[in-house]
């Protein structure tokens, strides 16, 4: 009986740890202090606090779209930011500028479920398009499926460049990714209308 309540006790803790990273803690800044940065659901903002700042505490601006299930995730050079919103998925990916001292946003990806897997099938089982750009060198590229006369197509690649200006944690809000997202619907009704 007592390994019975012990495997339900793993169980339990796997669980509560197999929900979404709220707080990264390791060295962003290169100088072997460890430093933070985390979901603040209630203020509705992304946070870090780093050695290089004298430790001070860092925010974003309020993202109003803020939904359960937003996550970090831990990358070699930073973190990515994800957050899910209507029929929009967003991965917010920063990394530390040494030159600024500051936690940059340097891409911006987004995932579009427009179209149901259920009743198109494996091609947009991961979404109906997908776009991402490199805010260091302003290159865009979006990958979209459309439905026309009964038929599922794929548009060919969508390559563009797009310049947003230079965005740290602390001016960080979702209203880029709705920027973003305005710019990639344009790109995306273009493309169409040429096919």
């Amino acid at each position: 009986m007592k390994q019975f309540f012990t495997i339900i006790a793993l169980l339990i803790v796997s669980l509560v740890n197999a929900q979404s990273t709220r707080k990264i803690i390791k060295d962003f800044d290169g100088d072997k202090w460890i430093d933070t940065v985390f979901i603040d659901s209630e203020a509705k903002k992304l946070f870090s606090v780093l050695s290089s700042n004298n430790y001070q505490r860092v925010s974003s601006f309020k993202i109003r779209s803020l939904n359960f299930g937003n996550t970090l995730v831990d990358t070699k050079d930073g973190f990515e930011f994800w957050n899910d919103y209507d029929r929009s998925g967003w991965i917010n990916t920063f990394t530390y500028n040494p030159k600024e001292k500051k936690m940059q946003l340097i891409k911006i990806s987004r995932t579009d479920y427009d179209l149901s897997s259920t009743t198109y099938g494996e091609a947009v089982r991961d979404g109906s398009g997908k776009s991402s750009i490199n805010l260091l060198t302003n290159t865009y590229i979006g990958d979209f499926y459309y439905f026309k006369n009964d038929k599922l197509n794929k548009l060919p690649t969508i390559k563009a460049t797009m310049v947003f200006t230079d965005t740290y944690l602390y001016c960080f809000s979702d209203q880029i990714n709705f920027d973003f997202e305005k710019q990639c619907v344009e790109l995306y009704e273009k493309a169409k209308k040429e096919q």
